[in-house]
Formats: structure tokens, C-alpha cells, sequence
């Protein structure tokens, strides 16, 4: 009998709902139903350190949707997670005991560091096998950017940086956007920021960048319809060079001009250009070869990790 159970993962811009069970045929991930939806819990609170009400409103409009859609999917099971933006507020304890009475969705805040293993464990769980080359994870989030380096089922290197993409907007902008002017400052904030993912890039060498949903999966999205991609799957192999000529052209663009990109969904085009200057960076180490998205991550590697 099927056992769905729903995943929340409460991201500092975005929210996303997973539905699942097993499957009967291999006990694997079967998703039954998924929903995202961009509250910006974070908003404001980069500056303030406290989450704003307008934000938590969002948040819990949200949350009472996804609720609705879980349970008409005979959930017997809700969880939520909670990253970033709920580990450096001073009143994410108000908020989470809100959730709670209102709703009664328990939230689970987790370290970086448990935030990057559960996105390896999503990740490992996408990936053709076997796959045992050198690879390097790359999750950006709103608030953090977890890397995560492996060969098998071996982590050879993990990190959670506080390098988000709303993260970096809040720190580097004009009138609230990105901007070519603010570039050789982000970029210089961003290198010294991975100096020590640099060195372990140099140590351990890995072959492949794989990029975990979010971000990397809207420039799949982007790709596809430039011909880059034919169709997107459970993960993705993306085209370098393309990535390269997309990403020169959005930074020149406005915020306007980058919501109109074919494939582009308006929530991520503020935030896109400093997700890119994260990508090149890594790229930029001349050691990655080939470039993935895969469509799996924290919500997913939260799921097997419950099956254990």
C-alpha cells in the first residue's frame, strides 16, 4: 500500500514541496506530486537579521497550500526543513512555533553541513550508476551555497558557505539589482569567500560540476530553449560554452529584459547573475570538464534519508 510522505524544504527565496512514496518495482523515489513557490522568506532579514512579516505571511500562505496539496494526496507524513535563512534569524523560533500551532507541519532546522549531506545524498540518488569519477556538488541557495566533492559513494570534501544568492544581492547591488559596475567587487568578495573550496577543487580534481536544482535548474530551462538541450531529464549535461555566452548577455541585461529570457521563471531573474559569478568561478579553476544539472537535492536526499 503506498505511504506518501511530503518533504518541505523552507529555502531562504524559495519554498518546494515533495511528494513521494516508493516505488514498488526498486524501492526508489517515486514523486507523486511538486510544487515551488517564491515566498523570499529572506527578504529584509539579510539586513535586519530578523524575518520580516510580510515575508512570514508569504511563508505561510504557502505552507498552507502545500498542506492542502499533501494532504489531498493521502499524506500521512509532513515534514519541513529549514536551512539558511532559519538558522540566522533571531525570531525563527517565533515563526517555527507558528508553523506548528497553525498548521501543525513540524519544522526541522539543519547545519550547513547536514543541509550538504542530505543534497549528496539527493544528488548520489539521481545519478546514472555506476558514476565513479571525481565530482563536486554545487547547491545555491538564497542564504548558502553547499559543495560537496565525492568519488562513489565516498565525500571526500563538504561545505557550507553563507554565499547565497540573496545573500550577495542584499551585499552588492544597484537600486536592488545587479549590476555590471558592482561585478569586480562581487567577484573579488566571491574568490575570497572559496579560497578553501579552491584548494580542495586543486586537491582532488574533480571531473564533473553538478549543479542541484534551484538555480541550475532554470538554467537548464534556459538552455533548452536555446537549443542547448533537447529535453530535460533527471540530470542534464549542459553545454559550457553556452552557458558562457547566456550568462555575458544576462549580465548586461535588466532585470526586465532577464525575466523575458525564454525559460527563464521571473522569481529566479534577480538573482541569476550572481549565481552565474558563483558557477564561473568554480569553472573558471580550468579543471572542471563537463557541467550537470541534476534535478534532485535537499528535499529529495531528505526523503531516503527517512527510508533508512
Amino acid at each position: 500500500m503506498s505511504n506518501p510522505q511530503a518533504i518541505i524544504d523552507l529555502g531562504t527565496n524559495t519554498f518546494q514541496l515533495l511528494v513521494a512514496d516508493k516505488s514498488p518495482h526498486d524501492g526508489s523515489l517515486r514523486i507523486l506530486y511538486e510544487d515551488h513557490q517564491p515566498v523570499g522568506l529572506g527578504k529584509g532579514a539579510m539586513e535586519t537579521g530578523l524575518l520580516q512579516l510580510d515575508a512570514m505571511a508569504r511563508a505561510l500562505e504557502a505552507l498552507e497550500r502545500f498542506l492542502w496539496h499533501a494532504q489531498d494526496r493521502g499524506c500521512t507524513s509532513i515534514e519541513g526543513v529549514g536551512t539558511s535563512i532559519l538558522r540566522n534569524t533571531r525570531n525563527a523560533g517565533a515563526f517555527i512555533d507558528l508553523v506548528e500551532a497553525q498548521l501543525n507541519i513540524p519544522i526541522k532546522v539543519i547545519s550547513g553541513i547536514q543541509e550538504a549531506e542530505y543534497i549528496f545524498q539527493g544528488i548520489r540518488n539521481s545519478l546514472p550508476n555506476p558514476w565513479n569519477e571525481v565530482s563536486m556538488v554545487m547547491d545555491i541557495g538564497g542564504g548558502s551555497v553547499e559543495f560537496i566533492i565525492f568519488q562513489g559513494l565516498d565525500v571526500l570534501y563538504k561545505t557550507s558557505l553563507e554565499l547565497g544568492g540573496l545573500k550577495l544581492q542584499s551585499l552588492y547591488h544597484v537600486d536592488g539589482e545587479f549590476d555590471l559596475q558592482i561585478e569586480d567587487e562581487l567577484d573579488s568578495h566571491i574568490y575570497n569567500e572559496l579560497i578553501d573550496v579552491f584548494d580542495a577543487i586543486a586537491f582532488y580534481r574533480p571531473s564533473s560540476l553538478i549543479g542541484a536544482a534551484g538555480a541550475f535548474e532554470t538554467l537548464a530551462d534556459i538552455q533548452l530553449e536555446h537549443g542547448y538541450l533537447e529535453k530535460i531529464q533527471k540530470v542534464n549535461a549542459l553545454d559550457l560554452a553556452g552557458f558562457y555566452l547566456l550568462k555575458d548577455k544576462m549580465a548586461k541585461m535588466s532585470l526586465s529584459e532577464r525575466q523575458g529570457i525564454p525559460g527563464m521563471k521571473a522569481f529566479r531573474a534577480s538573482m541569476i547573475p550572481y549565481a552565474n559569478n558563483l558557477i564561473d568561478q568554480v569553472l573558471h579553476q580550468g579543471i572542471i570538464e563537463s557541467f550537470w544539472m541534476s534535478m534532485y537535492s535537499l528535499k529529495e536526499g531528505y526523503w531516503y534519508s527517512r527510508q533508512e
